[in-house]
């Protein structure tokens, strides 16, 4: 118990110790991805996840009708630009005038970095997306990886961490990291679902996401 406590708080060696270790695991996780994607197997498999996820194998209708769709639609929307940009504003700012002056850096570089990371990324690989009728929302540029899988997983992470770090108790910074987590999961699943990025898109903008929000941790991370 007392070990899973030091590994819950951000200010010790051992949850540094563990971001590391997750770093790496994402790293090797977006790199198998990014192999895969342009393999027979793993183009299988994502034409097998997206027919999945389509009723009657007609790819104009997801499967759980309508409420399920304009649900999945509003969480995607989480994951959007505006929102991400103005909870990073937001957020940054209160930190600023609660005069934490480095969590705010942090958790406004994360953000830019992040959006600088998939535009790159997009660019390189430059992977198109699911076929148009398989859409259930309006989608632009390349496919790979997902940016909202990876914009969502930077910044609901880096909150948590800072939420996570403010924190006294570990069922708090244990709910933050959790809350975090699931976010980024729900709006990645979203995007799969509504058609728009195929599920190796979604795996390595989460990779690529949880990088990226560890490493801005760490570089910017408080020693007390």
């Amino acid at each position: 118990m007392h070990k899973a406590r030091h590994l819950l708080n951000p200010r010790t060696e051992g949850f540094a110790l563990a971001a590391m270790l997750g770093l790496g695991v994402a790293l090797a996780v977006f790199q198998d991805v990014a192999d895969d994607q342009n393999e027979a197997d793993g183009q299988a498999s994502d034409w097998a996840i997206l027919k999945g996820l389509r009723r009657d194998g007609d790819p104009a209708q997801p499967v759980g009708g309508e409420w399920v769709k304009d649900g999945l639609t509003e969480v995607s929307a989480l994951g959007g630009l505006a929102v991400l940009a103005g909870a990073t504003g937001v957020v940054s700012g209160g930190l600023l005038i609660a005069g934490k002056r480095r969590e705010a850096l942090v958790l406004a570089a994360s953000f830019v970095g992040a959006l600088a990371l998939s535009e790159g990324l997009k660019n390189l690989f430059k992977r198109g997306r699911p076929p148009a009728e398989y859409r259930a929302a309006e989608a632009v540029n390349e496919s790979f990886p997902s940016g909202h899988a990876l914009l969502s997983a930077a910044t609901f992470l880096s909150l948590a961490f800072v939420v996570a770090q403010g924190a006294k108790g570990s069922a708090m910074r244990a709910y933050a990291l959790a809350c975090g987590a699931a976010g980024a999961a729900a709006v990645g699943f979203s995007r799969v679902y509504l058609g728009v990025h195929w599920a190796n898109d979604v795996l390595g903008g989460w990779a690529a996401g949880s990088a990226w929000a560890a490493t801005c941790w760490l570089l910017g991370r408080r020693r007390d």
